[in-house]
Order: structure tokens, then C-alpha cells, then sequence
């Protein structure tokens, strides 16, 4: 088995998920160097949600927090999100601002940028996923779990043919934002990733919601996964 590598999200969507987004940048900065030390693959920053959380509730400075905590992060590489063709609400932005959202992200010290669209409707971030990877960080394209008829194993398998053959990413990842993943379901959803994946690295996210978080996760390993999303 190849050597495990873990994201720690715990910046981004642990605080999110527990804490209604409230953590602050001096909370964050406090404890940044012994984040450093531990050797993650990536740290989770900002989505979104942050930017709008700093603004509305916080008073603070998105772009500077991401400045501040790339810099207290210089071993571990920074990452965004951008939410489809939305910002920090659910209405349509132009391209325009997103090519600049895009830029500002990597100038402040952002390394990896995760894009994605929960529909799986890619028109919706070719070009952003295109801008991003002309600004010369890792991007990330992620293949959103849901339970349906129509979210088969084969759905995700074509998903993930047209991730890799379109978008061309360097890093494809599950996301099981919801917690909705089993150990039975993973055994044959990631073998129908990576036949179609083109040998894109894959990370693995889900939320311990069930329970069976941890189990998803050693089945994933047992099947070649090496990348796993933490939250302390």
C-alpha cells in the first residue's frame, strides 16, 4: 500500500459544520504552527461560506486571512473553493468575477483551488477550472456523492471519464459532503472511478453524520485511496 496522505479540513469545514463558520483569523493563526508541523497534504481555508462569514458576522478581511495563514502555513499548501458559477451566495456571477475571485485567491497564497458543481454540470466550471490551472496551482475537481436512482456507480464512472478527459484536473476527489457513504457502496463506487478516472489521484471527503465515516475510509484504503480529508 502506498503511503497515506491526509487534507485537514479542520479550517475550513470543521468550523463550518460545527461552528456556523465562526472561527476567527486569530483563532486560526494561534494554532497554525503546530498545523504546520504535522505534515497534512493540503490545509482547507476558505470556501465560499468563509468569505461571506469574515464580511457579515466576523468584520473581517477574507483576503487577509488567507494572506496571514499562508504564511503562518509555509510546509502545507493552502486551499480554496469556488462553488460553481456562484460566489458567496447562491445567484449567478459573471465569468469575469470569478476569473478575478480566481486570481486574488492565488495572489493572497492560495495553492490548491477546488471547483465544482454539485449538478455535475461541468459547461458550469470548465473555464474556471481552465483560469486556474493557467494561474499554476493544483486543481481540484470533486465528483459530489448523492443516494438516487439516477447516481449510479456507472453515473459516477461517466462523471469521472468526462473530469478527467475535459477538465483535466490534477486531483479527482468523492466528496460525501453529506455523510451518506457506506462501506458497501465505496467497494464498488471507487473501483468505477478510478477504471475511468485516467489514473487521476483521488481524495476522499466524507462527515461522520452515521457514523460509518471511519469504516468508509478503511475500505477506501483497501482499495488504493491514499488521501483522506481530516477535521481535528
Amino acid at each position: 500500500m502506498s503511503e497515506i496522505e491526509f487534507v485537514d479540513t479542520t479550517l475550513r469545514d470543521g468550523h463550518q459544520s460545527h461552528w456556523a463558520t465562526r472561527m476567527t483569523t486569530a483563532m486560526m493563526f494561534s494554532i497554525a504552527p503546530a498545523i504546520d508541523r504535522v505534515g497534512y497534504r493540503f490545509a482547507e481555508l476558505m470556501g465560499t461560506v468563509q468569505v461571506d462569514a469574515c464580511v457579515r458576522y466576523l468584520r473581517e478581511n477574507p483576503w487577509e486571512r488567507i494572506r496571514l495563514m499562508s504564511q503562518a502555513l509555509p510546509n502545507t499548501p493552502v486551499r480554496c473553493w469556488i462553488r460553481s458559477k456562484n460566489l458567496t451566495s447562491f445567484n449567478i456571477v459573471p465569468d469575469s468575477v470569478i476569473a478575478l475571485y480566481i486570481k486574488r485567491l492565488v495572489a493572497n497564497g492560495a495553492r490548491n483551488i477546488g471547483i465544482f458543481d454539485a449538478l455535475h454540470d461541468f459547461d458550469n466550471i470548465a473555464e474556471s477550472v481552465r483560469l486556474a490551472k493557467a494561474e499554476g496551482v493544483l486543481v481540484l475537481v470533486p465528483l459530489v456523492f448523492s443516494i438516487s436512482p439516477v447516481h449510479t456507480d456507472e453515473f459516477y464512472a461517466q462523471k469521472a471519464a468526462e473530469i478527467a478527459s475535459r477538465l483535466k484536473p490534477d486531483l479527482i476527489m468523492i466528496k460525501d459532503s453529506i455523510g451518506l457513504l457506506t462501506p458497501e457502496r465505496i467497494r464498488t463506487l471507487v473501483p468505477a472511478i478510478q477504471q475511468n478516472g485516467r489514473g487521476l489521484p483521488i481524495e476522499l471527503h466524507s462527515h461522520c453524520t452515521t457514523g460509518l465515516a471511519p469504516l468508509v475510509y478503511l475500505e477506501a484504503m483497501h482499495l488504493g485511496i491514499n488521501m483522506f480529508a481530516t477535521a481535528v
